[in-house]
């Protein structure tokens, strides 16, 4: 055992909790491969931060008393790695063999399951429908009189209901009357634990209260003959647990169940380093070709692309040092203002430059899949499309309300 290099899994979701009297990192699988749950006390979390593959168990105990002074023995460290090892929280081929287990049993289900029913929605058909009706009730919007041209594009938040549920119905009302032809569904969602710019179809069909959506399986498939499927179906498994493109379609279903069409579910991981190197996210092969081959198959169907995104993350839960205050939420409306003009001017680079002037300070995690839309849209109809905004709001994500989330819809037209 001793040597082992031990590496801690990228994209964890640890979050600090108190448990009689102490503090603890609880650190959560995104992808839900344990039902085991890993509690850390505060005086052990320095050893998460130097699992980062180059250290056997030795070095660690030595790095460990040079750099912060904590004398750990070795049977101690030997067991809070085989409890990190157990949830598969570590970087190696326990890990490496449960990713591939899982993904074949996500592949050979019927369909992809409805991981957020219940907390977030109803999974019975007839409570969904009526929480549907309900947000539409209270949130009436029309899709505007004058001629605005074919509905291209959507912006639909991915956050819950609970705190969302008035945008999404003001959007998906809105979009309702363009509905009905519609032949193909893009929905770009976010990744929130994907890779750095990762794009990620899957061949799986999403399930709904309203059913099931078929995914498109011979464009999914093109995508792989064309990057491979260790690229581009490498984190598929995520699709299993992300809840940006499952949010998404609850309202989709809804509002097109009397339609026959298909859907392409991609998820796009974090352009972050676009905004740190300032190059462009499509002179990337993957995200290139992937625009290519989307924008080839809406010439011959008629096609919406949503991204299932939101717009902000800012305050203490987010990592800034100071709550949000009534002037700085009036501050982050006129910064969102900017971002939101220039997704209804169809610019995603003016879109991408806006957060890369600000260094990424509002989070905004429907970055990628309003990049991706834009994109995608301005490539397959040679201009970019215009449209109008709806449904702004700031919505708390924490008891106090000094962290919070923004979002809003959109709906763009060619």
């Amino acid at each position: 055992m001793s040597a082992t290099k031990f590496k801690l899994r990228s994209s964890l979701d640890p979050k600090w909790i108190e448990h009689e009297g102490k503090d603890f990192l609880y650190l959560q699988d995104p992808l839900m491969l344990s039902e085991n749950s890993i509690l850390i006390p505060a005086p052990l979390v320095p050893l998460l931060r130097i699992l980062d593959g180059t250290k056997d168990i030795n070095e660690l105990k030595s790095s460990l008393q040079s750099s912060v002074g904590l004398d750990l023995a070795i049977g101690k460290i030997e067991e809070l790695l085989d409890q990190l090892d157990r949830a598969f929280l570590l970087d190696n081929s326990n890990l490496k063999k449960i990713v591939l287990e899982t993904t074949k049993a996500y592949r050979d289900t019927p369909s992809r399951l409805m991981m957020h029913s219940g907390s977030v929605y109803p999974e019975d058909k007839d409570k969904a429908k009526e929480m549907i009706a309900d947000f539409s009730e209270k949130n009436p919007m029309t899709s505007p009189s004058l001629d605005t041209g074919v509905l291209a594009g959507m912006l639909s938040p991915h956050i819950d209901f609970a705190r969302g549920g008035d945008t999404y119905a003001a959007t998906w009302q809105a979009a309702a009357p363009s509905l009905q032809d519609i032949e193909l569904v893009i929905i770009f969602g976010t990744d929130h634990y994907g890779s750095s710019s990762t794009i990620t179809p899957t061949l799986q069909n999403y399930k709904t209260p309203f059913g099931v959506l078929e995914t498109d399986t011979s464009v999914v498939n093109k995508l792989v003959e064309k990057l491979g499927s260790e690229t581009i179906l490498a984190e598929e498994l995520h699709h299993r647990s992300e809840h940006s493109i499952e949010l998404a379609s609850i309202w989709l279903h809804a509002f097109m169940q009397n339609v026959s069409f298909r859907t392409i579910p991609v998820l796009c991981g974090s352009f972050y380093k676009y905004i740190e190197n300032q190059e462009q996210p499509d002179k990337n092969l993957v995200i290139d070709q992937t625009i290519n081959i989307l924008s080839e198959t809406m010439q011959n169907r008629r096609t919406l692309i949503i991204a299932a995104g939101d717009l902000a993350h800012v305050g203490p839960v987010f990592g800034d040092k100071i709550e949000m205050v009534p002037a700085s939420k009036h501050s982050l409306g006129l910064h969102d203002d900017e971002s939101i003009a220039a997704i209804c001017e169809g610019d995603a680079d003016l879109f991408l430059q806006i957060s890369r002037l600000e260094a990424d300070k509002r989070r905004i995690c429907g970055l990628s899949p309003i990049y991706m839309m834009l994109k995608t849209i301005e490539r397959a109809y040679k201009k970019k499309p215009k449209g109008f905004s709806m449904g702004y709001d700031q919505c708390p994500a924490d008891v106090k309300g000094g962290s919070l989330v923004s979002i809003t819809g959109a709906l763009l037209y060619v």
